[in-house]
């Protein structure tokens, strides 16, 4: 990964965790959004996968595509949330770049081993709480 890695947010918005869903493919469990990391059958653990997980940006240029996708899809500010490259990160937690060649500086925050969703929620925020904001961020962008 390079320096940096940020999600923009709409404003008020959790970094990590979504607002609860309950139907469509944007359904959530515990504000763990079932399209972003590979669920068991049982809907109780998230399996490894390298290639899903909460999308981050590592480069300003793939920054600035997510927030303009999330400014002109919602109303109000959009904040930027990152941490720098050498941030610690839970022991079964890594970020993993995107495959997808046209994707450059799209990163995944993925499990790397099998853990229950209460683990990945306590992460997700133990994460949230270590991430650095840029609020209104269309002055910085």
């Amino acid at each position: 990964m390079e320096s940096f890695a940020a999600r923009p947010v709409t404003h008020g918005r959790h970094p990590t965790l979504y607002p609860e869903t309950s139907e469509g493919e944007y359904r959530t469990i515990q504000g763990i959004r079932i399209i972003d990391y590979k669920f068991s059958t049982d809907e109780k653990w998230i399996l490894p996968d390298d290639q899903k997980g909460l999308s981050f940006s590592s480069n300003w240029k793939e920054l600035k595509r997510v927030y303009r996708l999330i400014a002109r899809a919602k109303k109000g500010n959009v904040d930027v949330y990152w941490v720098l490259q050498g941030a610690d990160l839970p022991k079964d937690m890594a970020f993993v770049a995107d495959k997808d060649p046209k994707k450059k500086g799209h990163y995944f925050l993925t499990v790397t081993e099998p853990i229950t969703i209460y683990k990945l929620v306590q992460n997700l925020k133990w994460i949230a709480d270590r991430m650095t904001v840029i609020r209104n961020a269309e002055r910085a962008l």
